[in-house]
């Protein structure tokens, strides 16, 4: 289910001026197979249980893990895309077509669905 506060995060993150092709060391039309290559050799070389030596060590497979993660799932890879360069940009119709709400009648439904009706007696003396 698409989430609001995480598309936010997710713009946060992408202002910052991070270009996770260089972090992997990738380019930009890499298939997802190159993409998880790069990310397994990053992860090995920073992971911090294998590098105890290197105080940053954490920090560099943190950026790494988010730069996979970015670039591994196709939406978020073109929201990442169309974001990086010019924020004006971005194709807000993606998030509506993307979402899993469906229609309003759905909403609704997962509002309402575990909901016990209310029931209220009938007022005293209505049936004699």
């Amino acid at each position: 289910m698409f989430l609001y506060s995480d598309f936010l995060l997710q713009q946060r993150r992408m202002n910052e001026k991070k270009d996770y092709y260089d972090l992997l060391g990738i380019e930009k039309d890499s298939t997802e197979e190159d993409i998880k290559v790069a990310y397994r050799k990053l992860a090995k070389k920073y992971h911090p249980d294998l590098n105890k030596t290197d105080p940053q060590a954490k920090e560099k497979f943190i950026k790494v893990k988010e730069a996979y993660d970015t670039l591994i799932d196709p939406i978020k890879r073109k929201t990442y895309d169309q974001l990086k360069n010019n924020p004006q940009t971005f194709d807000w119709s993606d998030l509506i077509r993307t979402s899993d709400f469906g229609t309003f009648r759905d909403i609704l439904r997962e509002i309402y669905r575990n909901r016990t009706p209310y029931y209220k007696p009938p007022p005293e003396g209505m049936y004699i």
